[in-house]
């Protein structure tokens, strides 16, 4: 039988749609409420790597993998029942319910329409060379906001990457995809998963990587992966994947890493960046977690973010953009998503005209 539940489904009150994507440790539905209509993501609970769903639609565990599963289910509901707890947040997905069903578990999150980041990022360099500062400073305040609130309740992420945050149609980025993430120091014999080119080297299998002895997972980790996605933003290529780097480092010394002014004048970026921001990268990319920016609220404070600014809406509204301009040297009105898109699309509009006419000269 196929792993994904049948389109059409009804439980709980909600009737599931189509798959928005699966990884290693669950499935994302797009659902409708029976009575409201409203849309909803939900996130089924299914790791892979040692589940499997019956004819029944329920989901039972290999037996060489029963503990992992229980211990999995356990951790998933708590995570989300965690997330479900916070107010709203800038930045950050809401969490609206985690319930029991299938022998399973699953976590109702607001349905969030917009692109992923790795979309809007290759449209703005196509159309104007690069990503001013101004949207990465939008971004990274929305993102930071979003990791102190999930940090502060004792949540990594562990999955940040460009694909995970979404521009919604107002110009708000948010964070999405929780399935990766852990709760810190309760993840002992949990498997991790990870995306290996943002990951920071502590979420890489121990047996591969051999860590000296009190390395672990925290804030930091979510901190390196932002980096990382700030480097790729504002340089246009990322730095080698963490392993790689541990690898090199241990048999030469080096760490391959290039920093990202470096990085700048390599791929001839002719963009003007604030030094905060390309010293907060290149630290916050540092290979060991001693060495990074250990929480938000430093990372906020290094680049001249005021995380208080950023005010939460009442529970029952929409998150709008970014509260206010950020509080950093020159005090530039920052620009939203929302307007850059509407540029691109123009410039595309023009460049469509452009090629019709120029196929129209060609058939005559």
């Amino acid at each position: 039988m196929t792993e994904q539940l049948p389109k059409g489904e009804t439980f709980a009150g909600y009737v599931l749609g189509d798959v928005l994507g699966q990884g290693g440790f669950g499935i994302t539905y797009r659902s409708r409420h029976k009575k409201s209509g409203e849309v909803f993501a939900i996130k089924e609970y299914f790791p892979s790597g040692y589940a499997n769903r019956h004819d029944d639609n329920t989901v039972v565990a290999s037996p060489e993998g029963k503990n992992l599963f229980h211990t999995g289910l356990e951790a998933f509901l708590t995570e989300a029942n965690l997330l479900c707890d916070l107010p709203r947040q800038p930045g950050l997905i809401k969490v609206r319910a985690a319930f029991r069903k299938h022998k399973t578990a699953y976590c109702v999150m607001e349905y969030i329409r917009g692109d992923p980041l790795n979309r809007m990022m290759g449209r703005m360099i196509d159309a104007r060379g690069h990503v001013p500062q101004d949207l990465v400073m939008n971004l990274l305040q929305s993102m930071l906001s979003a990791l102190k609130a999930v940090h502060e309740v004792g949540i990594v992420h562990c999955d940040m990457k460009p694909a995970n945050i979404m521009i919604r149609k107002d110009g708000q980025p948010i964070l999405i995809d929780f399935g990766a993430a852990r709760l810190m120091g309760k993840s002992k014999g949990l498997p991790v998963a990870y995306s290996r080119q943002w990951a920071a080297i502590e979420q890489f299998p121990p047996d591969r990587v051999r860590l000296p002895a009190g390395v672990r997972m925290g804030p930091w980790s979510d901190l390196f992966a932002l980096s990382v996605v700030l480097y790729e933003l504002v340089s246009q290529s990322r730095p080698p994947d963490a392993e790689e780097r541990w690898n090199e480092h241990k048999s030469t010394g080096r760490d391959p890493y290039v920093p990202i002014r470096q990085n700048l004048a390599r791929n001839r970026v002719q963009a003007a960046y604030d030094d905060a921001l390309l010293n907060a990268i290149d630290k916050g990319c540092q290979l060991l977690p001693r060495d990074r920016i250990q929480s938000a609220r430093d990372y906020a404070r290094m680049v001249g973010i005021d995380l208080q600014a950023a005010q939460t809406p009442p529970s029952g509204g929409a998150v709008g953009k970014t509260a206010g301009p950020i509080n950093r040297p020159g005090g530039r009105k920052q620009r939203s998503w929302k307007k850059s898109g509407a540029v691109i699309l123009v410039l595309l509009f023009i460049l469509v005209v452009a090629l019709s006419v120029i196929a129209l000269g060609t058939v005559r």
